[in-house]
């Protein structure tokens, strides 16, 4: 019998190893097999994921020491279950049965970080949770002269919303280049020997998992034995992805760079250099939407950002979010649950350190489903609110599912579908639906303003996404010396994105721990292939719609025929390999960028016209 107590979320395991012993006379029958799963693995699963998502959800939400400790005997609960049940399913015989069986061993049996000897698994949850604790609890003073111990009042401030909204706004120089670097000095700086730490226990899991490294283990979610996808196909895809992207990346990086150069004339930024990382209005230049008001292409058209229309319409939190829910059903998917309305979390609390970081969460029985963000008025927070809805329609649209395929079909596909849905929500004509964009015009001067406002989105994040796991897959492998952590970073910066730092860094400084996911040990190729093939859901929802036109136009808002194509392949989870599940929705089995290139089609035509106009030097040195 299992108990739950509302307090720690322990769960019994006492009689577990009894309770789901397999009948040796059957372990070779496949319907046996799946009625083991189903009735002995799937219920006991569900309570000590829901037990461990609580416990998780308590800290993020509350950052005490007491709940921090919580998650890591709440870990090693978790690991104990999946030693046994791993061990369990491995009396089976599965030679002969058929792929649905092969896939269930494959995700029951490998223990990840449960691979570890208790002691080294309480050490590495002890790390990451202190990294994730380092990160999210860092504050910076914006009074230059003074330090965090000694900032006057009302200038200590926390990265979201204080610190990403004044990046995101100021035009001063100086400025920035002080946030820039006291961030990096209260994130990454500090937790750098937990990090080398930290990779050599990764490491010891993937082999013990039978990998060569933490790099090829995160990299199996995306190979596919049966199909004969293997991990030099996927490394090889990636590598195709990015150089079908690069010419587009490097026309914006040209055209902003010259645009950059007249307004900071005294931050001498070369014609054919590396653009300086901390003037492009987000902490880690991911996207450079903060430039986008002196960087517009036609400035004299309708403006594209409509927080000051959401702000002078009293748009509230709920709201936004509500927008978010009605569009999902009104294509057909599913309201949310009431318990998601009264268990999330949408804004940063008082009195208390929480995880700012948006996320969705699945506590696995119930229905029960949340997202924790600390939500401002604006309108990256209304996409943001798209992104990580998208999460939870997934979540409920696979609930019945056995648990081990309750997840995307690769965890790029989690990551596309609310992204998917927001690229119809940001269209001009959907803003103009909402009574957010007045005066909305099809002129193509006003579609090269959307595309460009959309690209220092999606076109700018993609290197960015490429080098957070490439740099990881390196330090993993050992290709990167522990003593050249930031150094070698900032090579992949350079290489990929074109920029480079605002001051000197040392191997005193760990850059790539600014990140969120660098700190709580998140795998990151996910949103590079998000950022892909959510175009390809994107013009398969649209040629469902019967929409006609160009790509960049099109709004699936209301089509049910849309809603019911996304649909039929969210509730399939990980049931099947994901070139099946990308079939589903698009007809081909391979990711491609070829539709996210139509979609920009007429802004790659007019930025090249640009910069061959203005002797822009394509690329940098």
């Amino acid at each position: 019998m299992v108990v739950i107590n509302a307090a720690f979320h322990p769960v019994d395991l006492t009689n577990l190893q009894d309770d789901t012993e397999p009948d040796v006379n059957l372990t070779d029958s496949s319907s046996y097999i799946r009625s083991w799963v189903a009735r002995n693995y799937d219920p006991l699963a569900a309570k000590v994921s829901q037990a461990d998502a609580l416990t998780s959800w308590d800290y993020n939400t509350n950052i005490t020491d007491s709940n921090q400790a919580d998650t890591i005997v709440s870990a090693t609960q978790s690991a104990n279950f999946t030693k046994i049940l791993a061990a369990q399913m491995k009396k089976f015989q599965v030679n002969g049965t058929d792929a649905t069986i092969r896939r269930l061993y494959k995700k029951i049996t490998e223990l990840g970080m449960a691979a570890l000897p208790e002691n080294e698994l309480t050490q590495y949850n002890k790390l990451v949770a202190d990294m994730t604790s380092t990160y999210s609890v860092a504050k910076i003073c914006l009074d230059e002269s003074a330090a965090v111990g000694s900032c006057p009042s009302g200038n200590l401030v926390s990265l979201d919303p204080n610190i990403t909204v004044i990046l995101r706004d100021t035009r001063d120089p100086k400025q920035m280049k002080h946030i820039w670097k006291a961030w990096r000095d209260a994130t990454g700086a500090k937790m750098r020997s937990n990090f080398t730490d930290y990779v050599v226990l990764k490491n010891k899991a993937a082999k013990l998992n039978g990998y060569s490294d933490a790099g090829a283990a995160w990299r199996s979610n995306y190979v596919e034995p049966t199909l004969n996808y293997t991990d030099e196909n996927f490394l090889s895809d990636l590598d195709a992805l990015w150089n079908q992207i690069r010419p587009l990346y490097n026309e914006l990086h040209a055209y902003v760079r010259r645009r950059l150069i007249q307004r900071y004339p005294a931050e001498n930024i070369r014609p054919d250099g590396p653009i300086p990382a901390h003037l492009l209005g987000n902490m880690w230049a991911q996207s450079w939407g903060g430039v986008l008001n002196f960087t517009q292409l036609f400035p004299n058209k309708t403006k594209l950002d409509v927080t000051d229309e959401m702000k002078r319409q009293n748009y509230t939190i709920d709201r936004m979010f509500k927008l978010s829910e009605q569009f999902q059903t009104e294509i057909g998917l599913k309201p949310m649950p009431a318990s998601f309305w009264n268990h999330s979390m949408f804004e940063r609390p008082d009195g208390r350190e929480v995880v700012c970081h948006a996320s969705a969460w699945d506590f696995y029985l119930g229905g029960d489903v949340r997202i924790k963000m600390c939500t401002d008025i604006n309108m990256q927070d209304l996409i943001t609110i798209h992104h990580e809805m998208g999460h939870i329609q997934y979540y409920l649209q696979y609930e019945n599912q056995l648990l081990p395929f309750r997840e995307g079909a690769n965890s790029g596909f989690h990551e596309a579908v609310g992204d998917t849905l927001a690229l119809s929500v940001a269209t001009p004509r959907h803003l103009a639906w909402l009574g957010l964009v007045t005066n909305q015009t099809d002129d193509l001067q006003s579609d090269l303003n959307f595309m460009f406002s959309t690209a220092l989105e999606k076109i700018v994040f993609l290197p960015f996404a490429y080098i957070m796991d490439r740099y990881r897959y390196d330090v993993f492998s050992g290709a990167i010396r522990s003593s050249d952590l930031n150094d070698a970073w900032w090579n992949y910066v350079l290489k990929y994105q074109g920029l480079e730092p605002p001051v000197k860094r040392t191997e005193h400084d760990f850059d790539p721990g600014s990140k969120y996911h660098i700190s709580s040990d998140v795998e990151y190729m996910r949103y590079f292939i998000s950022f892909v093939i959510q175009f390809q859901f994107h013009k398969a929802l649209c040629n469902a719609s019967g929409h006609t036109g160009p790509l960049y136009q099109c709004d699936i808002n209301q089509s049910k025929a849309a809603g019911k194509l996304l649909s039929s392949m969210l509730s399939m989870g990980s049931s099947e390999p994901w070139p099946n599940a990308l079939e589903k929705v698009t007809g081909s089995r391979k990711m491609d960028a070829a539709p996210l290139l139509e979609f920009f089609e007429p802004l790659i035509k007019y930025l090249h016209e640009v910069n061959v106009k203005n002797g822009d030097v394509i690329g940098w040195k």
